[in-house]
């Protein structure tokens, strides 16, 4: 029996195909909404669908096979393929920066993302890069905001009301809970998770669990490591890390040349090189602290 195809989360009756969209191959079937608004010059890839009322403006590049929900609104953005928009999300538009005079940026979009229902991501300033950047494989749930020259890497998940402010930088595999925020230019590192209503105003180390206002590190993220399949040697390694980094009273300076952070073990190489960038300081365990909470580093 053939595997049925999941039910659209807009009307599909009434599809047209204007001639003034550009397409790159035109192979398959574009499917418009009649009360959709297209720019001319956008460019929309093969097999997408655009719903009603959506809104794709200037200097939109949607790669195949997306799916844009009804109300939505894309400009200034170049999207890859497989991306899916829901309902009233808005993509590219310009920056919540009081210098930002409309110049032209742009907001990249990787593969195979997903935005929920009233996601905003804005596009970038010359303040930074000009690029506001989202990797593959994001999740991105109702309400979530990432702001201008942000960069989210790869299978990043925002939860509910999650939020970026200015100059974010999320490495891959990293879980943002629901109603959190993170200060600008702060930096969280690959395969961290930052907890459910956390504040974030320093730079958070990868693989760690964030909580609490003004968040605070509770060990490493043992969940997150199982699934990203470290081996038990390096899970032993890297347990010897975060205690020599954060719990033996060392400095920075001292802690970065401890044997201990200086093995060939490549998960020891990306905890000991995010402590080599410093812009806000970073996120350390609660004075007191000696063994962190259950699930957290041994």
């Amino acid at each position: 029996m053939a595997k049925s195809q999941p039910r659209p989360f807009f009307p599909s009756r009434l599809w047209t195909r204007p001639a003034n969209v550009k397409t790159k191959t035109g192979q398959k079937k574009i499917q418009i909404h009649p009360s959709a608004q297209v720019d001319p010059g956008a460019e929309i890839g093969d097999g997408t669908v655009i719903g009603p009322y959506a809104i794709i403006g200037e200097k939109v590049i949607i790669g195949e096979n997306c799916r844009i929900g009804s109300h939505t609104v894309i400009e200034f953005t170049e999207m890859g393929k497989d991306c899916v928009v829901f309902p009233f999300a808005s993509l590219g538009l310009p920056a919540q920066h009081t210098q930002y005079k409309g110049e032209l940026t742009k907001l990249v979009v990787g593969d195979k993302c997903t935005f929920r229902e009233g996601f905003t991501a804005h596009r970038g300033t010359l303040f930074d890069k000009g690029i506001t950047k989202i990797g593959n494989n994001g999740f991105f749930m109702a309400y979530s905001h990432i702001a201008h020259d942000c960069v989210v890497g790869n299978n990043v998940i925002m939860a509910n009301g999650a939020v970026f402010a200015g100059h974010v930088e999320v490495s891959d595999n990293c879980f943002i809970s629901a109603l959190s925020a993170t200060h600008q230019f702060t930096r969280i590192g690959k395969g961290a998770i930052i907890s459910g209503g956390a504040m974030v105003s320093q730079d958070v180390a990868p693989f760690c669990i964030a909580q609490g206002d003004r968040a605070l590190l509770r060990g490493l993220n043992m969940v997150g490591l199982k699934r990203l399949g470290i081996p038990l040697a390096s899970l032993k390694l890297l347990k010897q890390a975060y205690k020599t980094m954060f719990l033996q009273g060392l400095v920075l300076e001292e802690a970065i040349k401890h044997p201990d952070l200086n093995l060939s073990d490549p998960w020891i190489h990306t905890f000991k090189e995010f402590f080599l960038r410093k812009k806000r300081g970073f996120v350390r365990p609660a004075l007191g602290i000696i063994k962190p909470v259950d699930g957290g580093a041994e």
